[in-house]
């Protein structure tokens, strides 16, 4: 009995041997006009934590790719609204003449010495949003909070509620060209946009010629600081539009301009 048993035991490694010498050759085994096709007998038997090897030469799917995180731009005609204290003042003329060659509408609110804790306890944003009805929101604000102690104690609110009024429309936060280090404006509305939605303006490669004040961009500083915005939107933002350069030093009125006065 045990000899029929070892027998059998025989036959079927044999049997095994065979099976998985020939699903590894190049062999090819007909039974009169019938191909018997190759099982994976091999790649079934022994896959198991295991990595394919293709053979040399033999084309292996790639597996699938990360996309790329880089959004393309909008082309499209936009209705940007221009909003912010007294630095779009500086900003407009030759964001307008942007605007104007690539035929966006331009509506650009001047509120003088405004700031985060103005807009962001009042619905000014917001009327504006539903006055003019834009498609992309251009802001600039922080100007005058660059020096305020406890700063995200005093103003993060109010960056938040600024945030929360402009909803779901694409938007870019232009922060203030500092003209002394601050105690933390910039790196609080940077933290509080998604990345993409904040240009930094102070940063040691832009300079500003400044007027009287000693705050504010002259013309001629104002038109590069412009230009520099644009360009940023149009290829690292994250919601590019076309902003297509005007001719060198070309400025325009904005479709709109409306100026607030300080609050008293």
């Amino acid at each position: 009995m045990k000899k029929a048993y070892f027998a059998i035991c025989a036959i079927l490694l044999v049997g095994l041997g065979v099976f998985y010498a020939f699903s590894n050759s190049d062999l090819e085994l007909k039974l009169g006009d019938t191909e018997i096709k190759k099982g994976t007998f091999n790649e079934t038997l022994f896959a198991s934590g295991q990595h394919r090897v293709a053979k040399p030469g033999a084309k292996v799917p790639l597996p699938p790719q990360k996309k790329s995180g880089k959004v393309e731009m909008d082309t499209t005609k936009k209705t940007i609204l221009f909003i912010g204290d007294s630095m779009v003042e500086c900003l407009f003329p030759r964001m307008s003449a942007y605007a104007k060659q690539n035929g966006h509408t331009l509506y650009c609110v001047v509120w003088y010495s405004s700031s985060t804790e103005v807009y962001g306890t009042r619905t000014t944003l917001k009327d504006y949003i539903k006055k003019y009805k834009p498609d992309y929101i251009l802001i600039t604000l922080g100007g005058n909070e660059l020096f305020i102690r406890d700063i995200r104690q005093k103003r993060q609110k109010y960056v938040d509620e600024i945030i929360k009024q402009m909803g779901n429309i694409p938007y870019v936060w232009i922060g203030p060209p500092n003209w002394k280090d601050d105690t933390g404006i910039n790196d609080m509305i940077s933290e509080s946009v998604p990345a993409g939605c904040f240009y930094l303006s102070y940063t040691p490669d832009q300079h500003y010629n400044r007027k009287k004040d000693g705050a504010h961009p002259k013309a001629d500083s104002s038109i590069l600081w412009a230009d520099r915005i644009c360009k940023w939107i149009m290829t690292k933002s994250a919601h590019p539009i076309r902003l297509e350069a005007p001719p060198a030093g070309e400025t325009a009125r904005p479709t709109k301009l409306e100026l607030l006065q300080p609050l008293r």
